[in-house]
């Protein structure tokens, strides 16, 4: 197994974390051709497909605030760092 250095660390946790707002740029996008094409055509396919891409944006906006305020107490916010320590 390989052992990253603190640097090391640092860097492949800023990499993640522009991965993770990359996916919620995705999200957005998504949700919106999803929204164009219910209007056009009114399928309910397309209710679920917007759903899900809210449901993903959700949890990829929870992930992606955690590294931004680099919580370390519990007691701040409960609900992300409980979903934080689920995540490792």
């Amino acid at each position: 197994m390989i052992q990253l250095s603190p640097y090391s660390e640092r860097v492949v946790d800023r990499i993640n974390m522009i991965a993770m707002w990359i996916a919620v740029a995705v999200c957005i996008r998504n949700f919106l051709v999803c929204l164009r094409q219910y209007r056009r055509t009114r399928g309910k396919i397309h209710i679920v497909n917007m759903t899900q891409v809210a449901v993903f944006f959700v949890h990829r906006l929870i992930f992606g605030l955690i590294p931004l305020f680099e919580l370390s107490a519990c007691a701040i916010f409960p609900l992300l760092i409980s979903l934080w320590h689920i995540g490792r």
